[in-house]
């Protein structure tokens, strides 16, 4: 159990008087290991996960804060299985008083984050992220709580990491300045007469080998505690920047963050100490229920990710910028189950290949991760040809289609690369004044593709039927998969 000492930071030696103490515990970076396990650098005694954190929690006598930082995820696979929504089950049990959320947390799009948050009766944190100009519900900008008479007001950062890989799936979101950010929510905790700041701080990535956290405190005074996420470290550390005392916990909840402020009668922070303190089994014990509940979640996960879907004769590949066997076939999967003129499906959503032999659930998981949902649009001719010919433009994100063939030249201005289409069921050529119906995701239509072009459709119906369930069931009548008709865009040669 190490202990870090920050003595009398602030103002120097310090006086023997009466204090007041404030205690802060903090978790993040836990990355889906929710369970306690033999853990090698405690040598193998059972340690982590919720339920020992609980029991912890359970024998303290003195108030407290409890904080999280997000990253919730990692690899586990009930992040795929449930879109994250196990972590609830969870983090609704423990008494946490507020929390932020990090880039990983974004990984299946703002609409499900959204609503696992509002499962939690916690505030979450976050004062630089925007939706229309406006910090997107049910987040806050920045709280203020008080524990033994002292005030403390507490921001939240995410970065622009967040839109790394997920850029579609946060269409409307974006991030502002940390520094900025940080300067603008430390004058109005002022302004509101807080004793204390604390930034809960997810911004991640760093600069030139120096942390986000100290190049953030050196810029910004005012700030007397950050508390960092998304970094992934093994092993708790802090530092001291600029009268900042910045923690950086150990991630995958083998131990938690323990941090002690004490001040004087005037309310003026004269020590900090830190604590990083192993979640021991033998020393803490566990909560009963929520380790039946991480038992029976770790049995379920692993009997649905074992279970056989279909098999292929050899992998079936995707690509980010061209079509593939993979597209072709989940897309005339969507086709068929809607019975319409044709089906879009953006590329970027797919995610990795089947592999050959068995494929089994967790495969599809990891193929299509996303909860999205299947929309019937209605759309006059030209209003589709605008759409497709804007999903051309999109980087790594090639349409991939069923129903109709597609004649065109890449190396044509944007706008003007289809040069004509057929569709399959009605046997015949494409006519902008007809009327098409086409099933896409509710992704595609929110923005998939970059652009919301199939928005301009007559009409829209919601069907509420999860892409993936439509994926397994059309794969799962197959005993082995067969691989669909290739070859649906075809380039238009010179003399066409």
């Amino acid at each position: 159990m190490g202990i870090f000492l920050l003595g009398c930071f602030l103002l120097g030696a310090c006086a023997k008087e009466e204090q007041i103490l404030v205690d802060i515990f903090y978790t993040a970076d836990v990355q889906g290991f929710y369970y306690s396990r033999p853990e090698p650098r405690f040598e193998n005694r059972t340690a982590g996960g919720y339920g020992i954190l609980q029991s912890f929690l359970a024998r303290q006598e003195n108030p407290y804060l409890l904080f999280d930082g997000g990253n919730w995820y990692g690899s586990a696979p009930e992040a795929n299985l449930t879109q994250g929504a196990y972590v609830a089950d969870f983090m609704k049990v423990l008494p946490y008083t507020a929390a932020s959320v990090s880039g990983p947390d974004f990984a299946y799009g703002w609409p499900v984050l959204r609503g696992l948050l509002r499962e939690l009766k916690y505030p979450f944190i976050v004062s630089n992220l925007r939706l229309d100009n406006q910090i997107p519900w049910p987040l806050h900008d920045y709280q203020i709580f008080t524990r033994n008479g002292i005030k403390i007001g507490v921001f939240g950062l995410v970065g622009p990491e967040i839109f790394q890989k997920q850029k579609t799936r946060l269409a409307g979101l974006s991030v502002e300045d940390p520094i900025q950010t940080a300067t603008d929510m430390v004058a109005l905790l002022q302004n509101k007469g807080v004793d204390v700041i604390i930034l809960l701080n997810a911004l991640g990535e760093d600069t030139s080998n120096t942390p986000a956290e100290a190049l953030l405190a050196g810029e910004v005074g005012g700030i007397h505690l950050i508390l960092s996420a998304n970094k992934d470290r093994e092993m708790a550390e802090t530092d001291t920047i600029n009268n900042t005392f910045i923690v950086y916990p150990g991630a995958k909840l083998d131990s938690l963050s323990h941090i002690r402020l004490e001040f004087d009668k005037a309310k003026q922070i004269k020590n900090i100490t830190f604590e990083d303190v192993p979640l021991l089994q033998d020393q803490w014990a566990e909560d009963e229920v929520l380790a039946r509940r991480a038992a029976h979640l770790r049995q379920e996960t692993q009997r649905k990710l074992n279970a056989r879907v279909t098999r292929t004769e050899s992998g079936v590949s995707t690509a980010l910028n061209q079509e593939s066997v993979l597209g072709d076939l989940l897309a005339d999967c969507l086709y068929k189950w809607s019975r319409l003129d044709g089906a879009v499906l953006n590329s970027d959503s797919i995610r990795s290949s089947l592999p050959k032999g068995v494929v089994t659930e967790y495969d599809l998981y990891q193929m299509y991760p996303y909860g999205d949902n299947i929309t019937f649009l209605t759309m006059r001719g030209s209003a589709f040809l605008k759409a497709l010919e804007a999903s051309l433009e999109a980087k790594d994100n090639f349409p991939q289609i069923a129903g109709f063939d597609v004649t065109y030249n890449p190396q044509a201005p944007a706008g003007h690369k289809i040069k004509q289409i057929h569709f399959l069921k009605k046997n015949k050529m494409f006519h902008p004044q007809d009327t098409y119906r086409i099933a896409v995701t509710d992704h595609v239509l929110a923005g998939g593709f970059g652009h919301d072009y199939f928005v301009d459709s007559l009409e829209f119906k919601n069907t509420f039927v999860n892409a993936r369930q439509i994926m397994r069931a059309c794969l799962i009548r197959q005993k082995h998969v067969a691989l669909p008709r290739p070859g649906r865009w075809t380039v238009a040669h010179d003399a066409d």
